[in-house]
């Protein structure tokens, strides 16, 4: 018959001897004798323990270990047995006792995308499998829960001092069910984040084929970036990391998100832990990571209920509100204008041009239109006392001085008493051809009127141009 197996017994971390100093298991094998006075009691409660020694022949005893002699109070904070319950009920379902561990039951979280690769052509369609990541999707209650359960065997953890024989009272369970994880492979502190940021870099498949918790202190928390969008909480490891050259770099273990409330940028104080699929940055360049000095293990959050904080100190810091108008918004594609008219001449309040010629200006090839059929010999005269030299036709003047000479001679014309004034409507008949314009009059009829004011010029300035007409015209 097979002898039943010696249950474990559970161990006291620290202890407190006669004189009141504290002793932790290292000193029970001290030489020539242990340097305690007995007798030995709990650090925590005060209850009467024991020391023994290791025993290579007991594979329950190998180490060194202080074990208790009475039962421990209610509240001993090394009274693991006890914690173990209250972290069970405490736990919402996520933490389990099985083959004498208490085992964490890790939440599913998406897997982060992967760059680079060539895509696998399409191939049937076949069940998804399960990875290590997978399972169904958890609500933020459940994972929430878990989160908050793995926060507390960190802590109580971290009362045993990290001890090896109790994180190994400890597991967690894959996502999928299917795979159970020593502890120190799963949740890493600052001692021995740089083992899981190394697996990293060598690209061992342990590293990337399951999420994994990693706390430690908020040493920086705050808004980084151009446009203080982007949120980090980090410390630096105590042990750098090796790249593939054979270079040492420092490590920074940082958790970043977009909500500076998800983990708690808002205070520089306190611990946090953090769950996910972690990654390097910069992820394939190395050369970048060398001429920094540092490489980072990050994780971005993308769920609130990845991360844990506690023992904040409840201070705050002021984080700068993100920048948004660092892409400034597209406005409106200003109305076309319309495109300039070509340049007009001054309506001369002297003349008074037709409806046509008001209307739209005539171009710079066509004749104007306002002056009567003999203005174009008119039109000559008037320009030979300004110009020098007469227009030829191989040099035409510009459009502007035959815009003014035009204007001349319909301003004399319209000054002289006994000249014929063009009809300004086209339904009123105007003189025959070969009539002339000097010698006859026609019946007085009644004008329409102007459609601009009337000649305002003085007597003076009419008979200064009647006399400049008169002549020109003794003059042809």
């Amino acid at each position: 018959m097979a002898k039943p197996k010696k249950k474990r017994g559970v161990r006291i971390p620290f202890v407190t001897d006669a004189r009141g100093d504290t002793y932790d298991r290292h000193a029970i094998d001290m030489k020539p004798t242990p340097p305690y006075l007995t007798p030995l009691t709990c650090k925590g409660c005060g209850i009467r323990v024991s020391a023994r020694h290791g025993n290579a022949d007991d594979p329950d005893s190998r180490s060194s270990h202080y074990f208790k002699l009475e039962p421990h109070t209610p509240t001993c904070r090394y009274d693991l047995g006890q914690r173990g319950k209250h972290l069970v009920d405490a736990s919402g379902g996520t933490v389990v006792r099985l083959e004498g561990q208490w085992r964490l039951k890790c939440p599913p979280i998406e897997r982060p995308a992967t760059g680079g690769g060539a895509r696998k052509p399409p191939g049937p369609a076949r069940p998804e499998a399960r990875g290590g990541g997978g399972g169904p999707r958890p609500t933020s209650k459940e994972a929430g829960q878990a989160i908050a359960s793995a926060h507390r065997i960190v802590r109580l953890l971290d009362d045993f001092e990290n001890d090896p024989e109790t994180v190994a009272e400890f597991a967690a369970t894959a996502p999928n069910g299917q795979r159970n994880i020593p502890w120190h492979e799963f949740c890493y502190d600052r001692a021995d984040a740089h083992q899981l940021a190394q697996a990293l870099i060598d690209g061992k498949a342990s590293a990337l084929a399951i999420p994994h918790a990693v706390w430690g202190p908020a040493s920086t928390a705050g808004a980084v970036g151009r446009n203080h969008d982007t949120y980090v909480v980090m410390y630096v490891a105590h042990q750098p990391v090796t790249l593939d050259d054979g270079t040492r770099v420092k490590l920074r273990v940082t958790v970043r998100s977009n909500s500076p409330h998800w983990i708690g940028a808002t205070t520089q104080s306190g611990q946090f832990l953090g769950y996910g699929y972690w990654q390097l940055f910069p992820k394939e360049d190395q050369a970048q990571a060398r001429k920094r000095g540092w490489i980072e293990l990050q994780l971005w959050v993308k769920e609130a209920w990845q991360v844990e904080r506690w023992d904040t100190d409840g201070t705050t810091i002021e984080v700068p509100a993100p920048v948004r108008h660092a892409v400034p918004p597209r406005s409106p594609a200003p109305a076309p204008c319309p495109a300039d008219p070509p340049p007009q001449e001054q309506p001369d309040v002297t003349s008074v041009p037709s409806d046509a010629a008001a209307a739209a200006p005539p171009p710079s090839d066509t004749p104007v239109t306002g002056a009567p059929e003999n203005s174009e010999v008119s039109a000559s005269e008037d320009r030979r006392p300004e110009t020098p030299t007469p227009p030829t036709p191989s040099s035409p003047e510009p459009e502007e001085l035959q815009h003014s000479a035009a204007s001349a001679a319909m301003q004399e014309t319209s000054s002289v008493p006994h000249a014929e004034v063009p009809p300004p409507e086209p339904h009123v008949p105007t003189p025959a051809s070969g009539e002339s314009s000097m010698g006859q009059r026609p019946e007085p009829s009644i004008p329409p009127p102007p459609p601009y004011p009337p000649n305002t010029a003085s007597p003076e300035q009419e008979g200064s141009m009647l006399q400049r007409w008169l002549r020109r015209r003794r003059r042809s």
